[in-house]
């Protein structure tokens, strides 16, 4: 009875829409037969358009859109409302049409780039014209082969090829912390980019970005360092998170007062030699290194009859200075307790030694336990002021008693000397400020 009465339903919208409509012309006397049927091993697609050309073009994009769904079942349709207007002469007209937009991407989908309008078996059109307001469209639909076993075969074809894509993206994921050679940033970023052209579901599309960001971040965790090797040789490697990469790119290298300088690759690294005669022992002699690496500009000065990075105590070459800020997230002035805190602060590296920076451990005045930012592994080798953001996760609980406007922070910095890996702490008292001061 239910499906007497859904195909009386459907009988009844077909005469209300061919009481509104008039056939003005149509691709043949009679209707054909397969139309508005399910026919074994073909696609029956019907669409309208307001011209035959764009009717054509519609009705190969659902043909399309109807394989990609028969093949890859995530591929995701979305669909919008889209409002527009038409200009005439009395006015502006408005209407709003309700489009159904796949996300479809054939030119990714290799196994997709077969379908064509030449293997279309049969068409037939009509060009309508609506009683009441005299405007006229198409009516057009197509047959096109489409056989289980073709199904199947492209099924087979895009699990092939969607396993090899997902198994890239993979070794990208496991490879981004093992980089030996710089070169292999970019080249990671060239295959994400292509992956993220494949990719035609958010899902993943959203996953490659996250990992093409995290690729051109290891730029900003490249630094030089280096150590003489003698007196007329300095021996410079680049790091990548304090590990030694390989760089194709030569430094470029000047001096205040050494000649004859020459830069030779060597097993990854660079051996700088130069001639130091006309470098009087009671000035400031050096040599100032740079490397550029896709806009990131590494640099270091190196002083000539002392090895900057294995000799010099970091902790009295890198100076915290100027006010630490502290910054709740969350600040819950009832019970006093605050949540995840942030700290910004400044150390001067005087001479531009390279150093790693591993954690921060603070007492603060008004704090019941000290604030703990660890697992900071950030490389610097740039000379002059550094900042440095951190954050420590978790609640904290300030003392009810207000902080003297005289009172200091007072803590150490643990640094790591990423040529001889000894490990080093720097004091720190300064005064600070926090955003939950009465």
């Amino acid at each position: 009875m239910k499906r007497l009465i859904t195909l009386a339903c459907m009988m009844l919208a077909i005469v209300t829409i061919y009481a509104q409509n008039k056939v003005v012309e149509s691709s043949a006397k009679k209707v054909p037969t397969w139309l508005g049927t399910a026919v074994e091993g073909k696609l029956v697609v019907s669409v309208t358009a307001p011209t035959l050309a764009q009717a054509q073009v519609k009705a190969m994009n659902e043909v399309t859109e109807r394989i990609i769904l028969s093949v890859a079942s995530n591929v995701s349709v979305t669909q919008r409302n889209v409002a527009s207007e038409t200009v005439t002469n009395d006015g502006i007209e408005s209407r709003d049409e309700y489009n159904r937009i796949a996300k479809m991407k054939s030119a990714n989908l290799p196994f997709l780039k077969g379908i064509s309008q030449a293997k279309v078996e049969e068409v037939y059109w009509r060009r309508m014209r609506d009683k009441q307001t005299k405007k006229e469209f198409y009516e057009y639909s197509v047959l096109y082969p489409y056989s289980r076993a073709e199904q199947r075969t492209l099924q087979s074809q895009f699990e092939k090829i969607d396993a090899e894509k997902v198994a890239q993206y993979q070794a990208l994921e496991d490879g981004i912390d093992d980089i030996a050679d710089v070169a292999d940033i970019k080249a990671a970023i060239t295959q994400l980019a292509a992956l993220k052209e494949y990719f035609f579901d958010d899902v993943r599309v959203k996953q490659v970005e996250g990992l093409m960001l995290r690729y051109r971040q290891l730029y900003d965790a490249l630094a030089i360092t280096g150590r003489f090797t003698d007196d007329n040789t300095y021996l410079v490697q680049v790091l990548l998170k304090g590990k030694p990469v390989r760089v194709a790119k030569v430094p470029t290298v000047k001096s205040n007062c050494a000649g004859q300088i020459s830069v030779e690759p060597q097993d990854g690294a660079f051996l700088i030699s130069f001639d130091a005669t006309d470098c009087l022992p009671e000035e400031e002699n050096f040599l100032d290194i740079q490397l550029r690496i896709e806009n990131k500009k590494l640099q270091q000065r190196a002083i000539i009859g002392v090895d900057a990075d294995a000799t010099i105590n970091i902790a009295q070459a890198v100076v915290p200075e100027g006010k630490i800020i502290l910054t709740a997230n969350a600040v819950n002035k009832q019970d006093r307790t605050l949540t995840d805190i942030n700290i910004r602060m400044t150390l001067n590296n005087r001479q531009g030694i390279t150093f790693g920076l591993k954690s921060i451990e603070l007492e603060v005045p008004e704090l019941t336990a000290p604030l703990v930012f660890d697992d900071i592994d950030a490389i610097f080798g740039s000379k002059g002021i550094i900042q440095v953001k951190a954050l420590a996760e978790g609640t904290m609980k300030a003392r009810t008693t207000k902080k003297s406007h005289f009172a200091f922070v007072k803590g150490t910095i643990t640094v790591v000397n990423p040529t001889t890996n000894g490990v080093e702490r720097i004091k720190v008292s300064l005064p600070y400020t926090t955003n939950w001061e009465e």
